[in-house]
């Protein structure tokens, strides 16, 4: 069965792969603003480009080369609510002018839009007696593509509240913008030091919400293969819930082979599941609470 992903989720996912072109267009539907009020905007900013140009540029038939034209970027993802590179980052090098292939391989081959290939993620999830999340601790480990990386972009999908986002670990919060309207929060999480070409880091960071969410399960979306993937789940004590799965789907919610299956919960209240090899795609849990928990509700995914 195919799913169809709301625009916001897709949004998360596209800023940390791209492409480019698909990036603007969702980040343009999100915030839910025609061509004609975009370019209206820029040119009030000083950067005057035209609807033309800004059509091409969300269908992929052109991409912002010129100075001028990465002038108006740059005002396009201030209007858009991203923080700063958000899209420029996933442009790559300049387009080749001439017979240089061999450039251009090398250049492609430098790219990889952050820099940053996640090797390994851990994510602890804290969950309310009522079934909802309070928080989550994520630790990523990443290596370096290029040379000098100093930042990871994080895209995350809170819903309706606004988590507070706080650096645990050989990182600190940057710039961050949050789309409320639709739930999604972009930072930059950087690094205390630069890391070079085939140098590895490990980051750990949290969010924390101000109310346990209506949502009963935690996801993640890869856009690449990841090497180790755990989520582990921490639920009160006192308040077991009724039942546990993992569940797993392939790239544009295609079912994967054994997709959903019942996940254990020890006497502790943890419950963990753990990918190897895993993606493109998306990996999770989800539970349900039972009829008697503190505010429980029957809403979630």
């Amino acid at each position: 069965m195919l799913t169809i992903y709301p625009p916001r989720e897709e949004l998360a996912d596209l800023l940390v792969t791209g492409p480019f072109a698909d990036a603007l267009r969702v980040a343009i539907q999100v915030r839910g603003l025609s061509l004609e009020r975009l370019q209206h905007r820029l040119k009030m900013r000083g950067a005057p480009i035209s609807v033309t140009a800004l059509s091409y540029w969300q269908s992929g038939r052109r991409r912002p080369e010129r100075p001028e034209s990465l002038m108006a970027l740059a005002h396009l993802e201030d209007v858009l609510g991203l923080p700063a590179t958000a899209l420029s980052r996933l442009l790559g090098p300049p387009r080749p002018r001439g017979r240089s292939r061999r450039r251009e391989k090398s250049a492609r081959a430098a790219w990889d839009g952050s820099g940053l290939v996640l090797t390994a993620q851990h994510d602890r999830v804290d969950v309310a007696p009522c079934g909802g999340v309070r928080g989550i601790r994520s630790r990523q480990v990443m290596q370096a593509s290029t040379a000098d990386v100093d930042r990871w972009i994080l895209c995350q999908e809170t819903g309706s509240a606004q988590p507070a986002l706080t650096a645990v670990r050989s990182c600190r919060v940057g710039r961050i913008a949050r789309e409320r309207t639709n739930g999604v929060l972009v930072a930059e999480m950087l690094f205390d030091e630069p890391i070079s070409t085939g140098e590895s880091i490990a980051i750990e960071y949290e969010l924390i919400y101000p109310h346990p969410t209506v949502e009963h399960t935690h996801f993640r979306r890869f856009g690449e293969r990841v090497h180790d993937y755990v989520l582990e789940i921490k639920f009160a004590a006192e308040s077991p819930p009724a039942s546990c799965e993992q569940f797993s789907s392939g790239p544009a919610g295609t079912e994967m082979s054994g997709g959903a299956r019942p996940a254990p919960v020890d006497d502790g209240g943890y419950a963990h599941a753990a990918a190897l090899d895993f993606g493109p795609g998306l990996y999770g849990m989800r539970w349900t609470v039972a009829a008697n928990a503190s505010g429980s509700s029957t809403q979630g995914k």
